[in-house]
């Protein structure tokens, strides 16, 4: 069964055809590239695929339950956050499933319900099972592979130059580990060292 099938897509600007009758599939495994010139649909294409335009006509149907993650080569990152602040946001979900676990912990200190250590039990293993105790190793790994280690953790986000900020998006998105990524120009601003 394939993550993606868009069948017979059209998109027109004015009086300009980006495509017309367009189809393709994307099966897990698959790898695929959108090249052209500038101003021929590329970002367009991808803006459909990712539901923030719809189309003139056809269909885009991803599988269900797909997660895809999406690098906008445009994105705005909030003033005010760090690095690390903004990729521990790839780990959003552990970090309130480890807040409920706290919760439960104060609450049994409360009332000592076996019941709410029972939950804190599943939860604590949830968490060790989805490798919560190792996210910050994680994000120091894929942030030198990124070359981003030698900025700092500290450093406001909203600081950095486009090429930069490209890199920490694309960081978060590796840290999400999606089911399908989705890259608007990703080596825009990468070295060949951080694209291979």
């Amino acid at each position: 069964m394939s993550l993606l099938t868009v069948k017979d897509l059209s998109q027109s600007f004015i009086d300009k055809t980006l495509y017309e009758d367009a189809n393709f599939v994307l099966n897990k495994e698959d790898h695929m590239g959108v090249t052209g010139q500038n101003g021929v649909g590329k970002s367009t294409l991808i803006k459909i695929l990712t539901g923030e335009i719809i189309p003139d006509e056809g269909q885009v149907k991803w599988q269900n339950k797909i997660d895809v993650g999406y690098l906008d080569q445009y994105a705005k990152l909030a003033p005010g956050v760090t690095i690390r602040g903004f990729l521990r946001t790839a780990f959003d979900d552990l970090f309130k499933k480890e807040q409920e676990l706290n919760e439960l912990y104060t609450k049994y200190a409360e009332n000592s319900d076996d019941k709410l250590l029972e939950k804190a039990g599943k939860i604590q293993t949830y968490l060790e099972e989805n490798n919560f105790y190792d996210i910050d190793t994680e994000i120091e790994q894929v942030s030198a592979g990124l070359g981003l280690a030698d900025l700092g953790y500290d450093h406001d986000v909203s600081k950095l130059s486009g090429g930069q900020r490209s890199k920490i998006i694309l960081a978060k998105l590796l840290l999400q580990s999606p089911d399908v990524l989705v890259l608007d120009e990703p080596t825009n601003y990468l070295d060949v060292s951080h694209i291979d």
